[in-house]
């Protein structure tokens, strides 16, 4: 009987060590060469759960093969990326970009930085794996700059057209410094607790009378409610305020069952800046020139690289 149980367990320990064994050799198999680089099934694996995480569409058996192709398909365009990287000998990047990138996925998600790396741990993937895919991105994008930087030629009469249409959509923005007094509105005639706070500001000051009578948050700072963008205000506050010199007090509005006594103290107007908005536009117009040269780059190298499924 003894000699059973021993026999059972070196039978099952046997069959644990070559299910271990033939998991392995899955894993390190390789399904698909692209040149001289290999994708290997755990590659494959990972991939999957990263376009699951970045997709935020968790695999089941009805989306399970089509996120297989898309995860085959960004493993291939990455391998073609790295040969050719490699080829040109890009190392440098905008480090800035990287971080850019992980927080548009962070948030994206729904999280941070911290929160990502715990999502990716969740589901076995190290966090450098999704650094690495962003840098042979930025690598890439390093490799197209240096290749075709002295063949970008804008057509100026277009930029010229889409400058002067976005000078004309873009409006001078005026800001104020406000400070507020609000008080609840009485039943009939309201004029008489106008005229006792209008009374009391000219005795102690606007912002004594803030903290003694005002009933908003704003009265422990003296009624200061800070800077405020002129598009951020109601239209019967923008008209009570807009033609107020500094110092000045508006007259009492009355607001559903509150009064509301403002005194601008301060404005900033930002006049238009044409050189920031030609600079913008260029900028955006030599990226769309440098994504058709990325992408007609690649599709010439997608078409010489030799690609098998094994």
């Amino acid at each position: 009987m003894k000699r059973e149980k021993i026999l059972n367990c070196l039978f099952i320990l046997f069959f644990l060590l070559q299910t271990s064994q033939t998991f392995a050799k899955i894993s390190n198999s390789i399904v698909i060469t692209v040149g001289n680089l290999p994708i290997t099934y755990l590659d494959l694996v990972k991939e999957m759960r990263l376009v699951s995480i970045i997709s935020n569409n968790k695999i089941d058996n009805s989306n399970k093969e089509q996120i297989k192709n898309i995860a085959a398909k960004s493993l291939i365009k990455r391998k073609i990326k790295e040969i050719e990287i490699k080829k040109y000998g890009i190392k440098n990047y905008d480090q800035n970009d990287l971080e850019k990138l992980i927080k548009k996925t962070s948030i994206n998600l729904g999280t941070d930085q911290n929160g990502l790396k715990e999502i990716m741990n969740a589901n076995n993937i190290d966090f450098q794996y999704l650094k690495r895919k962003f840098e042979i991105d930025l690598k890439w994008n390093s490799l197209i700059f240096e290749i075709y930087k002295n063949k970008v030629v804008l057509n100026m009469n277009e930029v010229e057209e889409k400058i002067s249409s976005e000078i004309q959509k873009t409006d001078s923005n005026r800001q104020f410094l406000l400070s507020e007094i609000q008080v609840n509105l009485p039943e009939g005639d309201f004029q008489p607790t106008v005229k006792k706070i209008m009374a009391n500001i000219k005795i102690e000051g606007f912002e004594n009378t803030a903290k003694k009578f005002s009933i908003a948050k704003s009265a422990e700072q003296g009624g200061n409610v800070g800077w405020i963008n002129e598009k951020k205000l109601s239209r019967k506050i923008y008209e009570n305020i807009k033609d107020l010199g500094t110092n000045e007090i508006g007259k009492p509005i009355v607001l559903e069952n509150i009064i509301i006594i403002i005194k601008k103290m301060g404005e900033k107007v930002y006049e238009k800046d044409i050189e920031k908005i030609k600079d913008s536009i260029i900028r955006v117009e030599k990226r769309k020139k440098l994504k058709m040269f990325s992408n007609s780059h690649y599709s010439n190298l997608e078409r010489t690289t030799q690609i098998n499924f094994l």
